[in-house]
């Protein structure tokens, strides 16, 4: 036998014995996309604990929200995550590594299945720098140049009125998202909502900053309320003001850190762990653009300055 015949036959014999993925190997957070949806809403981030009860975690898929989910376990080497979808019915996510890429299916109720496949999520740290900001011109107040649908194949419902980036027709409407695309950024704007609407200003085009109506006092202080980062941190206070007023949002995102003001207060200054429902990439150490959520109700924005460095 050759001296290659020998080195294949012991590569083969070490693949043939290798160990199964413990538990060990899947803590941690997961980018993950889908590779066979048949729209725009294709990212995932999946959350894996270890606690002294074994595993648990967090999930958010497609346009949902980040919640806890019913039971984590790992099975010959199979991740298995099990989420409640309503009364008596549950989706079910099994994967497997294969090297350091998860690749697994989502079963859903009614039996539709989606295969994705995801990586470990950046830490994404907060480097301390003198850089001075830089603006970038993202509208011009006149057209929408610069800017392009989430969905091609939608129907356009965005129009410039009055110097305003507004939607006219939010029934089959599309996103808006950039050219421009960004990494560490600042951004002001206002924003004026209709009664019972709600939209949403997402950041790389995964981190979604809710604009909403608040429909009741506790509504406002939760993680779905005006100026949350969706599902994931809710504001410290209530400082919205009526639908039908202009309001403003100032936010300073770097690495994970976020700080945002709306009217002037300091609502959410935290760590965001992974990306919100509807992000339009899972992949957190890309930069992205700026999305406007265009699809929930009329909203209309002005007065957009964003800077990056």
């Amino acid at each position: 036998m050759t001296a290659l015949s020998i080195f294949l036959a012991l590569a083969i014999a070490a693949q043939g014995t290798a160990s199964p993925a413990t538990a060990d190997d899947y803590v941690g957070r997961w980018n993950v996309i889908i590779t066979d949806a048949a729209d725009t809403f294709v990212s995932g981030g999946i959350r894996i604990d270890k606690t002294d009860a074994g595993l648990s975690g967090g999930l958010v898929w497609r346009w949902g929200s980040y919640a806890p989910v019913k039971s984590v376990e790992v099975v010959d080497g199979m991740l298995r995550i099990t989420r409640a979808a309503g009364e008596g019915k549950q989706d079910l996510f099994e994967a497997r590594l294969e090297g350091r890429t998860l690749k697994g299916k989502a079963t859903y109720p009614d039996g539709k299945v989606h295969h994705f496949e995801g990586r470990k999520a950046p830490a994404l740290p907060s480097f301390k720098t003198s850089a001075a900001w830089k603006t970038v011109k993202v509208f011009d107040g006149k057209t929408l140049n610069g800017w392009r649908l989430r969905d091609p194949k939608a129907k356009n419902g965005w129009a410039v009125v009055s110097g305003e980036l507004a939607v006219v027709e939010s029934k089959g409407n599309a996103d808006l998202v950039s050219e421009a695309t960004f990494r560490d950024m600042q951004l002001s704007l206002e924003f004026n909502v209709d009664p019972k609407s709600n939209s949403g200003v997402f950041l790389r085009g995964r981190y979604e900053i809710q604009i909403l109506d608040n429909p009741s006092a506790k509504m406002a202080l939760d993680t779905h309320g005006c100026g949350a980062v969706y599902s994931r941190l809710a504001p410290k206070e209530d400082a919205t003001r009526p639908a039908g007023e202009w309001q403003k949002l100032e936010i300073e995102f770097i690495g994970r850190e976020i700080e945002v003001k709306l009217n002037g207060k300091t609502v959410v200054k935290d760590v965001v762990d992974g990306i919100t429902g509807g992000a339009l990439s899972p992949w957190e150490d890309e930069p992205g653009p700026l999305m406007l959520q265009g699809d929930h109700g009329k909203v209309r924005f002005r007065n957009i300055e964003v800077k990056t460095r």
